[in-house]
């Protein structure tokens, strides 16, 4: 593990579950589609930009590096590179949670308990909005399903107006 951090702004949930995972700071493992992210977007720091700091809503990620690509060089990363590693941790955390959530075995069991007891095991806090955040961000991957496609995909649910 280097001693470099880039810093990404995350949902608090995000961080949570992040942080929950991967540790403080985070270090996903290597090989992984994270680390490859991160990695392509790296490049060497421009001489007129300072070292960054964390911000508020910010998740600190160690920088792995590779043979080609050594942190203490490349340690830089855009706006745009940072929108990218936020857009495949919601990724990875979206498919944990649309994973762990459709368990067919749960489904008589009303969703705000699977997402809280969810939230529980992940190692999210009720903090803020949490709760319903990810509620509503189930809830829409569903009705896109449904409403788009006319695929329901809630396998028998019976509480589906709770």
């Amino acid at each position: 593990m280097s001693n470099i951090l880039i810093y990404i702004k995350l949902p608090l949930y995000e961080r949570e579950w992040c942080e929950h995972h991967f540790g403080r700071p985070c270090e996903f493992p290597a090989g992984t589609n994270l680390n490859n992210v991160i990695r392509h977007f790296s490049r060497p720091r421009p001489a007129d930009v300072p070292p960054e700091t964390q911000q508020d809503g910010e998740i600190a990620i160690c920088l792995m590096g590779s043979k080609s690509k050594k942190p203490e060089v490349y340690n830089y990363i855009s706006k745009h590179g940072k929108a990218a590693i936020a857009e495949a941790i919601d990724d990875i955390f979206t498919m944990n949670m649309w994973e762990d959530l459709t368990d067919i075995g749960c489904r008589s069991v009303q969703l705000s308990k699977l997402v809280m007891d969810w939230m529980d095991a992940n190692g999210i806090s009720m903090q803020g909005n949490n709760y319903e955040n990810l509620r509503m961000k189930f809830q829409r991957i569903k009705d896109t399903y449904k409403n788009k496609s006319g695929i329901n995909i809630s396998r028998g649910y019976k509480h589906e107006n709770s």
